[in-house]
C-alpha cells in the first residue's frame, strides 16, 4: 500500500500576515500593532511577530560568514570553553584555588597578575597541554607573557610545544581602560607585535593579542559601538602584526576578541553571531585565506549588570549572560562571581561561577545543538540589523583615521557618553529595566 503523507494544517484557512494584524488589533482595542514595537540602542526597532520571510540566509555551521559558529560541530563534543577567572592577592592562594578549579570543572585559566614574577608560584602544578592559561595582566602585559612563555619552554622537555594559552597583550584596550601607557602607544603596539612573531614561530597553541571590547561596554557602548569598536581594533592590529612581517593568515590566528555578555540575552546571542559575520568579512577583504576568517571569541558576563546590593540576583544575571554565550557560540565563557561587585570573592561565588557554565553544559545540554539560535527568526533577523549598524560605525571609525586617533583624540569618549544619555533615558522612562 502506497504511503499517504499526512498534513496536519490540510483542513485549516492558511494564516498570513494580515489576518494576524487584524486579530492583533482587534485584541488590541483600536491601536495599530505598531504600538508593540520596541526600540533597542543602535536604531533596532523590536517587531511584534518575526517570520521566516524576516530572517536572512545565516549560512552553515564551520562556514562562511560563521555566524552559525566557527567550527562545523560547534560545542557538541566538549562543551565550550569553562574560563575560570582568578583575582587573589596571594600568590599561594591563587595557586590553591587554580589547582581546585581544574579538579572541578575548569578547562582554562584567567589570572590577573599584579606582579609578574609571582607567576611561577601561580601556576606550580598545572599542565600546560591540558589547561590554557590567560592573562590579565594590566601594565605588566609584556612582561607577565615573557615570564609565562619562559614557563611553557621549561616544562617542554620534550620539545614539542603544546602549551595552551593566550597572552592577552592589548595596549589600546589597556589605553581605554586605564587612561595611561608605561610607553607611547605605537611604541606599545610595536612591541606587541613582535611579542606575536616570536609566539607564532614557537608557540603554535598560544595567542599573542587580545581584542578587548569590554572596556567600552563598561562604559556604556552600545551592542553595535562594541562591535564596531572591535572590529576596528582588531583592524589595527592586522596592521600592525603584517607590517612586522606575519602573514594575514598568522596575523589573525594571533587574535582573540572579548566581549561582554548580559543578562539581554537575544541580544548577546545576536552579537556574538554578528561578530563573527563582521570579521568573517574583514578577513576576506584583508586577503585571508576562507579557513582564517574564523574569529576566535571569549565571552565574559558583563559587569555593569552586577549589583552591589543584594548581590545574590547577580547569580540569575550570570546565569542568563553564560547560557545566552553558550547559545551564541562564543568559544569561552567566563562568568564573573556573583559577589564580584563587592569586592574580592570567596570560594563559594567562585564555585558557583563555575558550576553555572557546567550546569549549562553537562545538565542542561546547552551544548549539545549545534547553533541552538539558527533558525529562530528574531536572533537572525537581529543579527543582521546588529551587523549593520556596526558596520556603519566601524566605517566611521576608519574614515577618522583608525582606532589610535579614535581613542586618543577623545571621540570615543564622545560617542559612549551620548549612548549613556540615551540609556539614561530609557530607564528613567520605564522603557528599559
Amino acid at each position: 500500500m502506497a504511503e499517504v503523507p499526512l498534513s496536519l494544517g490540510s483542513g485549516y484557512p492558511a494564516a498570513d500576515d494580515a489576518a494576524w494584524t487584524a486579530m492583533a488589533e482587534k485584541l488590541l482595542r483600536g491601536k495599530p500593532v505598531t504600538s508593540l514595537r520596541t526600540e533597542l540602542p543602535d536604531g533596532i526597532v523590536v517587531e511584534p511577530l518575526y517570520t521566516a520571510a524576516d530572517a536572512p540566509d545565516p549560512g552553515w555551521p564551520g562556514f562562511a560568514p560563521f555566524v552559525r559558529g566557527g567550527g562545523p560541530a560547534g560545542a557538541v563534543v566538549n562543551g565550550w570553553d569553562v574560563r575560570q577567572r582568578y583575582a587573589q592577592a596571594d600568590p599561594a592562594a591563587q595557586n590553591a584555588a587554580v589547582l581546585e578549579g581544574l579538579e572541578r570543572g575548569a578547562t582554562s585559566l584567567w589570572l590577573r597578575v599584579d606582579d609578574a614574577a609571582q607567576l611561577p608560584r601561580m601556576l606550580e602544578g598545572v599542565l600546560f597541554d591540558l589547561a590554557a592559561v590567560v592573562l590579565d595582566a594590566g601594565h605588566q602585559q609584556v612582561a607577565a607573557a615573557r615570564v609565562l612563555l619562559d614557563e611553557f619552554a621549561a616544562a617542554d622537555a620534550d620539545g614539542i610545544h603544546e602549551a595552551l594559552g593566550s597572552l592577552r597583550v592589548d595596549p589600546l584596550g589597556l589605553l581605554a581602560r586605564s587612561g595611561s601607557l608605561a610607553a607611547p602607544l605605537d611604541d606599545a603596539i610595536a612591541e606587541a607585535t613582535a611579542l606575536a612573531t616570536e609566539v607564532d614561530a614557537d608557540w603554535p597553541n598560544v595567542r599573542t593579542i587580545a581584542v578587548d571590547a569590554t572596556p567600552y561596554t563598561d562604559a556604556g557602548a552600545t551592542p553595535g559601538r562594541e562591535l564596531a569598536i572591535s572590529l576596528a581594533t582588531g583592524v589595527a592590529y592586522l596592521r600592525a602584526l603584517t607590517g612586522a612581517g606575519l602573514s594575514i593568515e598568522q596575523a589573525c590566528g594571533q587574535l582573540e576578541f572579548t566581549y561582554s555578555a548580559d543578562a539581554d540575552q537575544f541580544t548577546t546571542m545576536a552579537k556574538l553571531r554578528a561578530a563573527r559575520r563582521l570579521w568573517a568579512n574583514v578577513a576576506q577583504a584583508c586577503g585571508a585565506a576562507s579557513d582564517a576568517h574564523a574569529q576566535r571569541q571569549h565571552a565574559v558576563s558583563a559587569g555593569p549588570m552586577f549589583t552591589a546590593n543584594d548581590p545574590w540576583v547577580n547569580l540569575l544575571r550570570g546565569t542568563v549572560a553564560a547560557f545566552a554565550a553558550g547559545v551564541g557560540g562564543a568559544d569561552a565563557v567566563t562568568v564573573e562571581p556573583f559577589d564580584s561587585a563587592v569586592g574580592e570573592s570567596d570560594a563559594l561565588a567562585v564555585r558557583l561561577a563555575r558550576n553555572t557554565q557546567l550546569l549549562l553544559i553537562e545538565e542542561a545540554n546547552v551544548a549539545k545543538a549545534i547553533d541552538p539560535a539558527g533558525g529562530a527568526w528574531y536572533v537572525e533577523t537581529l543579527t543582521d540589523q546588529l551587523a549593520t549598524a556596526a558596520w556603519t560605525a566601524f566605517q566611521e571609525i576608519e574614515a577618522a583615521g583608525g582606532m589610535a586617533r579614535y581613542l586618543t583624540e577623545g571621540r570615543v569618549h564622545t560617542d559612549l557618553a551620548s549612548s549613556v544619555d540615551q540609556r539614561a533615558g530609557l530607564v528613567a522612562t520605564r522603557r528599559q529595566p
